[in-house]
């Protein structure tokens, strides 16, 4: 009998050893998945925060949202996990972060990276192709008879890593397609806005650029390509067929109503969250396969580029 209080004695200081050493390795969790996003007040990011939100409660996950402005330092910091409260994972949308920044991060834990600034890494990201998005906008307009076509969105002066791919993509198409190569139907934005659009389309009709289609960066400055080809007599789509891409709820609502590029946004969200929780699922120390996923985009005709 002495022996076998011994074994219960010896058994329960184990069991206590591992508890012990597996709260060490692993955090207690907190249902909180803490999101890096650089702007809410444009309308793409802002819908996709919603939509992470609604569907992280589904899951039973509450959404810390972190606003960045694309700010490189801020985002290092929520990176790190800096005056942030404990959290599950991090589902990162950088526009400044790089991957040595990542790898040096203080607070290592479940990550996923949202969109192409950070296309080759050891951490798994979700993205949209921004290039086969412009190339699909062009060949839209193509289709559809323009010859012209300009591309409003490139950002030399604040580099955006979406914005230079979806310039590649619209060079792409126009050489494949072969409709016209002018350096003149390029227009430079400094922030993808309905201001920066509505200035930009301005300019390019001023200096008597001929066109008879835009291919805008995104749909913010879409909005404003259309008031400033009403405001100089242009009729859209009859005169010139305007495209915007990420397919903003806004799109439906304008006058006419914004073709648009549509990123698969559930399937962006779903995949997201999906491999957060893979990983916050996943033992310390063992080896998790990192994921580079590629959701789809489609676009979609409406009244803009209904010649």
């Amino acid at each position: 009998m002495p022996h076998a209080g011994l074994t219960r004695t010896a058994r329960g200081a184990a069991t206590r050893a591992r508890a012990t050493l597996t709260a060490v390795h692993r955090k207690e969790r907190t249902g909180i998945v803490a999101l890096a996003v650089p702007d809410l007040e444009e309308p793409y990011f802002a819908e996709l925060t919603a939509l992470l939100v609604r569907r992280a409660d589904e899951r039973g996950l509450s959404i810390l949202i972190q606003q960045t402005a694309g700010d490189h330092e801020r985002e290092v910091d929520v990176a790190n996990g800096i005056g942030l409260p404990p959290t599950d994972g991090l589902i990162h949308i950088p526009r400044a972060l790089s991957v040595a920044d990542l790898t040096r991060r203080t607070s290592p834990g479940p990550l996923v990276l949202l969109g192409e600034h950070i296309l080759v890494s050891p951490f798994t990201h979700v993205t949209i192709d921004n290039r086969a998005a412009s190339y699909a906008a062009t060949e839209h307009l193509a289709s559809v008879g323009c010859r012209r076509v300009a591309f409003v969105g490139p950002r030399d002066a604040r580099p955006s890593d979406a914005a230079d791919r979806r310039y590649a993509g619209y060079r792409e198409a126009v050489a494949a397609l072969g409709i016209a190569d002018d350096p003149a139907l390029v227009a430079q934005v400094e922030s993808f806005t309905p201001a920066e659009g509505q200035r930009a389309v301005r300019d390019l009709l001023a200096r008597g650029v001929e066109l008879d289609g835009i291919v805008c960066s995104n749909d913010s400055v879409a909005f404003g390509a259309l008031p400033a080809l009403h405001d100089t007599g242009r009729r859209v789509p009859e005169d010139v067929a305007v495209v915007g891409i990420d397919d903003v709820r806004g799109a439906r609502f304008t006058t006419p109503s914004l073709t648009s590029v549509s990123p698969d946004k559930e399937a962006l969200v779903e995949r997201a969250l999906g491999e957060l929780e893979r990983q916050i699922a996943t033992p310390p120390g063992a080896n998790l396969p990192v994921q580079h996923v590629v959701v789809d985009a489609r676009v979609v005709p409406r009244a803009s580029t209904a010649r």
